[in-house]
């Protein structure tokens, strides 16, 4: 370093307090080595003074050079002073953690007036950012709960209206979309069928999905997990995800996180599920499911509203329908039961059990206001006399409310038979009834089995021909709804029925005969 340098660089820092000022100081020859520094532009770096002396910036903060470098160079060229302006990055003080200063450079010159270093004083403002960084999350946050509450009341007040149901579900996904700032959004209803959901409505989606995809609900898909939770499910990472593989549907569209929430239903059947998708990783805090949840229940509020509207019309309809069918169907009873019998106590009480069961079917599908049905709640009211001697699986399947009042009548039948011949007529018996739907070539089926151990070769009265069990199951089954019945004899009984479901267009013709 030549003495006119050294010369210049010490009537630089002659003050007597260079060294206390709370400013970092520093001067820097062109050539980027540090010829002065005080003891705040120290602490910033991370070194004591005198490790800095004569040292390259490269060595104390290599961070730092490109932009040392560029400075310097504007400063030899123009002769004038640049800033003050915003630098940041680490340092030796604080490894890992970016800090902020405002800078401000002066050329230093010799006694030709040539720029031979860099007076440079910085002042930390990493606090100040943080303050301000902070406020602007707030205020991003505050503006995001905003939109979020504002999306919540315009679904709500639209679902208060008298419009398509369709119309809430397109608008739910839409201010989903947009107040949680994602890609894919998505309404999934459960079919009638309970073996898969149906996207219904959703945003981003590839073309043709929305009305037509299908999503199991077996617990490794997402959805069919959500049904299966108490609560909102919150995925980060679906590649990485272990309570469950999520559907094809998610991973042909590049799903990384999402949130998933159960729709609730009108009579404790779901009704699907909403889903919420980002393509990139994203964290979901409290707020946003709480937003996901809502939207949820304003959907399930407008699917009680529907289903409600729906079944006003039909209860009025059916009601004057059901009232000549049932004086038709007891007068059958009554002529069936009475016209054979020998032993009037008899038939009386056997007349009496079947008004009941009848009355317990009926009882089921008016809950429901002879709307679609759940078949299990079907089982369970007109069996319930034997709650605890009959096992129940399958799928929460929804049947039209006319065929399943026939049902309630077939597994009276099957349940008094079974008190006559089978396991409960015993104390330690069992009877298990199983159900699903098929899909055949010409539509679905409901298949449902009947399974009760007895003694080999004793047949139940539903098997005899000239039983009025057996004409009653076989007028509903085979002419009523043009099934088919498959019985089983040896060790147990099984009877099997498969039976076309029509159409919601499309009622039926058969009739009981006396």
């Amino acid at each position: 370093m030549s003495a006119d340098l050294t010369e210049t660089a010490a009537d630089q820092g002659a003050d007597a307090d260079y060294d206390a000022v709370p400013v970092g100081l520093c001067v820097i020859s062109r050539d980027l080595k540090f010829l002065r520094v005080n003891e705040t532009m120290a602490q910033f770096n991370g070194y004591p003074v005198d490790d800095h002396m004569g040292r390259s910036v490269s060595d104390v903060i290599p961070e730092f050079v490109p932009a040392a470098r560029q400075l310097m160079d504007q400063i030899v060229h123009t002769g004038e002073p640049v800033g003050p302006f915003e630098v940041s990055g680490e340092t030796s003080a604080a490894p890992g953690e970016e800090r902020f200063w405002m800078e401000f450079w002066s050329p230093v010159t010799n006694e030709h007036g040539e720029v031979v270093a860099a007076n440079v004083a910085a002042v930390e403002i990493t606090e100040r950012k943080r303050l301000e960084r902070e406020k602007d999350l707030a205020l991003a946050e505050t503006r995001r709960r905003l939109a979020q509450q504002t999306a919540i009341a315009e679904t709500g007040q639209l679902a208060f209206q008298d419009v398509d149901f369709q119309t809430i579900l397109d608008k739910a996904v839409a201010v989903a979309a947009e107040a949680l700032d994602l890609p894919l959004t998505k309404i999934l209803a459960f079919a009638d069928s309970a073996e898969h959901l149906t996207l219904v409505a959703g945003i981003g989606w590839q073309a043709g999905l929305v009305g037509s995809a299908a999503v199991g609900i077996e617990r490794a898909s997402q959805a069919g997990y959500t049904l299966q939770s108490n609560g909102i499910v919150i995925v980060e990472n679906l590649a990485t995800e272990t309570r469950f593989s999520g559907p094809t549907l998610l991973h042909e569209h590049g799903v990384v996180s999402g949130m998933s929430v159960t729709i609730a239903g009108s009579d404790g059947r779901p009704y699907g599920v909403f889903g919420v998708h980002s393509t990139e990783p994203r964290l979901f805090d409290q707020g946003d499911a709480s937003f996901l949840i809502s939207l949820a229940a304003i959907i399930s509020n407008a699917v009680r509203r529907e289903r409600a509207k729906a079944q006003s019309t039909l209860l009025i309809r059916e009601m004057a329908h059901r009232a000549g069918n049932m004086l038709q169907l007891v007068s059958s009873i009554a002529a069936q039961t009475f016209r054979h019998s020998a032993d009037p106590d008899k038939a009386r009480e056997a007349f009496n059990h079947r008004l009941s069961s009848l009355a317990r079917a009926n009882h089921a599908i008016a809950q429901q206001g002879w709307s679609d049905t759940r078949f299990k709640t079907l089982a369970e009211e007109t069996l319930s006399p034997f709650a605890e001697k009959i096992e129940m699986k399958g799928n929460d399947v929804l049947l039209p409310p006319e065929l399943s009042f026939d049902l309630g009548l077939v597994l009276s039948e099957l349940s008094t038979n079974s008190i006559k011949y089978g396991s409960l007529g015993r104390d330690d018996g069992v009877v298990t009834l199983d159900w699903r739907t098929v899909e055949a070539e010409n539509g679905s089926r409901f298949e449902a089995e009947w399974m009760d151990p007895m003694s080999s070769g004793q047949a139940p009265a539903s098997d005899k021909a000239s039983g009025f069990g057996s004409k009653l199951i076989h007028q509903l089954v085979d002419r009523k709804w043009q099934g088919t019945i498959i019985v089983e004899q040896g060790d147990q009984y099984r009877m099997r029925l498969s039976i076309p479901l029509p159409h919601a267009s499309e009622g039926t013709s058969g009739t009981f005969a006396s």
